[in-house]
């Protein structure tokens, strides 16, 4: 079985954050956003993952991932540009599935479920749901029983709880459907129109509930509780820097050749390699990116991404992004919350 990650669309309720590359590529918890999706595919047993570029620099998704290699998978790169629609982007690897099945998995998607028991045996297609709260702002399934009878892309009225996750398992029948798609009213071709094809042709759909918490990572709000939960999930108490006249209460990973002098980390927290951290506080759900440089600064739930520099700051609730500076020069801290693109200079008096 092989795998595929959308890695396009333009980002643009995360913007400035997506003005200078991909939103997949944000790191939340150490990683980049389709990274814990690559991972998951990697834990299925998947070993061959083509990823689908959209025309947001596209560029820094080859140059991170590379060939796979270091990720243990081969990876394939098609190109699809302006988005056209998750089936547009399906059906460009075609050729790449070979009529195997394949997994299809949206790069901006976070998931803590593994995916091990999400088969499609006996099936041409298999979708995960989850119960939502507000099912109009999604496509959403209306089951029979265990029986999928119809599919709604962002239903006006409450015809069901079960969204869709952004994660499918197709066998080849699915190009048949694609090959037969019109562009829907904004414009693309819907993945939802596909599958509902399969269903209207008497083939066998099927689904999974996953039961733990699961997040489109499409706004400012949503990184931060997906770097939340991930941290509460997966951080680990490690150190790989140098700690000085300092406290690490709980699970906190420290990377290479971080330094930590006369400040206090509370877990589950993320320090990236070589950054350094000097008479500060990192409160609990922070990551802090690599080379970054925090001084006599108070942080809490935040995203502090690579290489930036913050001094004199008290904030929380904030996503600083690559590259930035960050400095206050009264002397008193009062607590700020702060959204920031990458290569940013702010001086707060």
């Amino acid at each position: 079985m092989k795998g595929v990650i959308l890695h396009g669309g333009q980002g643009t309720r995360l913007r400035p954050l997506t003005h200078t590359g991909p939103k997949q590529l944000i790191n939340i918890a150490g990683k980049p956003i389709s990274q814990w999706a690559l991972e998951k595919l990697i834990n299925m047993g998947i070993r061959e993952v083509a990823v689908i570029l959209g025309e947001n620099n596209p560029a820094k998704v080859i140059e991170y991932y590379g060939d796979g290699s270091r990720f243990g998978v081969q990876i394939t790169y098609f190109y699809q540009g302006k988005a056209r629609g998750i089936a547009e982007a399906v059906s460009r690897v075609r050729e790449f599935t070979k009529n195997e099945k394949f997994v299809v998995f949206l790069g901006d998607n976070v998931i803590l479920d593994e995916l091990d028991k999400f088969s499609c045996d006996n099936c041409d297609a298999s979708i995960l749901l989850a119960r939502v709260q507000k099912p109009e702002q999604f496509g959403v399934a209306v089951l029979d029983g265990d029986t999928i009878v119809k599919l709604v892309e962002k239903p006006k009225q409450h015809i069901s709880d079960y969204a869709l996750v952004g994660v499918y398992m197709f066998n080849s029948e699915i190009f048949q459907c694609i090959d037969s798609l019109k562009p829907s009213a904004r414009g693309e071709l819907e993945i939802t129109e596909a599958i509902q094809m399969l269903i209207d042709m008497g083939k066998t759909v099927k689904h999974s509930v996953i039961e733990g918490w699961w997040k489109d990572t499409g706004n400012p709000g949503d990184l931060l509780e997906a770097n939340m939960k991930l941290l509460d999930r997966y951080a680990e108490e490690i150190n790989n820097g140098q700690v000085e006249s300092s406290s690490i209460l709980g699970r906190v990973f420290i990377g290479k050749d971080a330094k930590i002098v006369n400040s206090k980390i509370i877990g589950p927290a993320y320090i990236g390699d070589k950054a350094e951290i000097l008479d500060s506080i990192i409160g609990a759900y922070s990551s802090i990116g690599n080379f970054t440089k925090i001084r006599r600064s108070q942080i809490s739930y935040s995203l502090i991404l690579e290489n930036s520099i913050l001094e004199n700051v008290e904030i929380s609730d904030s996503i600083i992004g690559k590259s930035s500076v960050l400095e206050k020069t009264a002397e008193e801290l009062g607590s700020s919350r702060f959204i920031i693109g990458e290569n940013t200079n702010i001086r707060v008096r």
